[in-house]
């Protein structure tokens, strides 16, 4: 078993918060008014809120937080705009978010499992992005 440091943990949650908001926008972009972009637009809050607690963290500790490159980002957007492009229905945002979600929840949990020590911080941001995670899952299930 390969052990994850800490600040290399913490930069997974922060670069995997960053997507959630890249990927959320994405969708945004796309979605008219309505209960699920209110939905999205609270999950890309909470991403948010993990991201710049990740961020603070990394800082505290004399390291500088790492985003999603350019490219990644860009894949995200251009995926999102082709598998949209019939129908921005909330069943088929729903259905790529769950999609994205779960591969991203199955990711937390592996690298929570690798987690080497630490002072309990990281893994404490390490749940609650997985909590976020899972809860997203959860909330878009409605839309299907």
């Amino acid at each position: 078993m390969v052990m994850l440091p800490e600040t290399e943990f913490v930069q997974y949650v922060h670069k995997t918060a960053d997507m959630g908001c890249a990927g959320i926008e994405s969708v945004l972009t796309r979605m008219e008014h309505g209960e699920i972009r209110n939905v999205l637009m609270h999950q890309q809050s909470e991403y948010q809120k993990i991201r710049e607690e990740a961020a603070r963290m990394l800082q505290s500790d004399g390291d500088a937080p790492e985003n999603v490159g350019v490219i990644e980002k860009m894949s995200a957007q251009a995926m999102a705009a082709m598998k949209l492009a019939k129908e921005a229905s909330p069943e088929n945002v729903a259905e790529m978010t769950i999609q994205g979600t779960t591969m991203g929840i199955v990711k937390t949990i592996r690298q929570l499992k690798d987690l080497e020590g630490g002072d309990g911080r990281a893994r404490a941001l390490g749940e609650k992005l997985l909590a976020t995670q899972e809860t997203n899952v959860e909330q878009m299930k409605r839309f299907l």
